[in-house]
């Protein structure tokens, strides 16, 4: 096998060097699905993103810009958006465009049928959340075509976030055509039918991913194609990004900041994120049932300690789950949380005492945790500061594909994962915490007094007033503690002089049409 992979990296330098169009995305993790619909990570989203576009896309910015729509208006109430669409639009394959493929994409995104992992996003458009769960007809959804070249989504409630979350992946418009014709097979090399600016040439599994121009695209790529490459060993991935096997790596080993930052200055880059890391703690598990048990768990990790020694990338602790940064959200306080890491500690030592749970009678859990040296890190970090609480620690690493398997399934006890926003807003945070969610949800969190408030605020027109009721909802849901908020993170991404058109955004959305690169200069003689 080491022969093998040994191979496999050389062949991929040597196609960087010999393929001047070609670009070379180091991703991290193996996605497990390329249908925009059932995407659930960002890993999964950068690909979509480079084969699929919604009525809007994310521009270098990340802020929206046209995409399959050329315009669009919104009522003077906020609630209804009307989009035009582009004239000529075609698919991949030669196929018209049209307002039914558009439709089409959004009755599927909410049909249950699809098990979409990110359908709660647009639950602001009219009868999404009833659609979703089965209680109205596809059909009744608040979309529709009054003419050939105009679409309407009609809204519960004002949602002025809506155009950057129709850039976002999971609203791409799909290809009726192609999924009626291959059913779930649509989304497979031979079969992949998109109307971004590349389409689906080859997926390797654990191997590669490549996409070619897209021939019907209305602004053809600088690149001729781009190679999407799992890179769970962050490691490795330097080690081929130093030597031009790779052009960009999304994350690096955090250890080698300092070190990137003095001697690749220029290629490091590192970008505050509207991104949480956590521990959501499985509440269908009886060790994590009691809240005492949840609530020692979070006072006992020193989360300054965390970001200070062990990920050292200039990320900042959080007692909470919305970033600071989200626009107009204030951070909620936890009353109940003493200042001090020595105060914390014997809170949660006298928690877990009440409830049984000592050094002499210890609760032994599982934690989860991706494949990589930075998670091991951590995960090694949290648990010596539970262990002399009587917490004894079982770490499980995971490939990332059969980690976040695991996690919408329920089948783990304690993991570490980040969300990132999908648009910069509160409810990109809290509204996946609903109980009928599992994406975002994987706590399995289950409060009728939550939802009631995020379904509040989510009918609340005053933009101050909505922003109020969501900071009363995370209040709520951090005092019932179905995580363990650690830091709010940064995106660390590794970018050669070669690549150009880069620029930082919160999102780490970097859309490969909007990027050239250089070629390489042909061996002298």
């Amino acid at each position: 096998m080491r022969a093998l992979l040994a191979v496999m990296v050389c062949a991929c330098v040597a196609v960087s060097a010999d393929a001047a169009g070609t670009l070379r995305r180091g991703n991290h993790f193996e996605p497990s699905s390329l249908d925009p619909h059932k995407i659930s990570t960002v890993y999964e989203r950068f690909i979509v993103q480079d084969l699929f576009e919604g009525l809007t896309e994310p521009g270098p910015d990340e802020q929206p810009h046209p995409g399959v729509a050329q315009s669009w208006t919104v009522s003077p109430d906020g609630k209804t958006w009307t989009f035009v669409l582009r004239a000529g639009l075609k698919w991949s394959d030669g196929a018209p465009l049209t307002v039914d493929d558009v439709v089409f994409s959004f009755r599927r995104l909410l049909d249950p049928k699809t098990a979409g992992e990110l359908a709660s996003t647009v639950y602001a458009i009219k009868n999404a959340r009833l659609v979703n769960t089965g209680k109205l007809p596809v059909e009744q959804l608040g979309v529709a075509a009054p003419n050939a070249d105009t679409v309407v989504l009609t809204l519960e409630y004002p949602a002025p976030y809506l155009a950057a979350l129709l850039a976002s992946g999971t609203t791409a418009i799909v290809p009726k055509h192609a999924i009626a014709k291959f059913g779930d097979e649509w989304i497979k090399p031979g079969n992949a039918v998109g109307n971004g600016a590349f389409v689906l040439k080859e997926w390797i599994p654990n191997g590669g991913i490549t996409l070619v121009r897209n021939p019907n695209y209305r602004e053809p790529p600088s690149l001729d194609q781009v190679v999407y490459e799992p890179t769970e060993d962050l490691d490795a991935a330097l080690t081929r990004f130093k030597a031009g096997g790779l052009d960009m790596q999304f994350e690096f080993p955090s250890i080698q900041t300092d070190i990137l930052k003095r001697d690749m200055p220029t290629q490091t880059k590192i970008v505050p994120g509207q991104l949480t890391y956590y521990l959501p703690l499985n509440l269908n598990n009886p060790k994590l049932k009691d809240v005492r048990v949840r609530r020692a768990l979070s006072l006992a990790v020193d989360r300054a300690l965390l970001v200070s020694k062990v990920t050292r990338g200039g990320e900042m602790s959080a007692d909470t789950y919305v970033p600071p940064s989200m626009p107009g959200y204030e951070p909620v306080k936890i009353p109940d949380f003493p200042p001090s890491m020595p105060e914390r500690f014997a809170k949660a030592r006298a928690l877990l005492t009440e409830v049984g749970i000592t050094p002499a009678t210890p609760l032994r859990l599982t934690y989860t945790h991706g494949n990589t040296s930075d998670r091991k890190r951590i995960a090694v970090a949290i648990a010596a500061m539970w262990k002399p609480l009587g917490v004894i620690v079982s770490l499980e690493g995971l490939e990332g594909k059969v980690m976040f398997g695991n996690l919408r399934e329920g089948n783990f006890e304690a993991a570490y994962v980040g969300w990132q926003a999908d648009y910069p807003d509160a409810a990109s945070f809290l509204t996946p915490l609903l109980s009928t969610n599992v994406v975002g949800n994987y706590s399995r969190y289950n409060n009728p007094a939550y939802d009631a408030l995020i379904n509040k605020a989510a009918a609340t027109a005053d933009p101050a007033a909505r922003l109020a009721v969501m900071r009363d909802a995370e209040q709520m849901m951090i005092q019932d503690q179905p995580m363990v908020p650690l830091y709010t993170g940064v995106n660390r991404e590794l970018v050669s002089p070669r690549v150009h058109g880069w620029q930082p955004n919160p999102s780490a959305i970097h859309l490969s049409r909007y990027l050239s690169i250089d070629p390489v200069a042909p061996p002298r003689q």
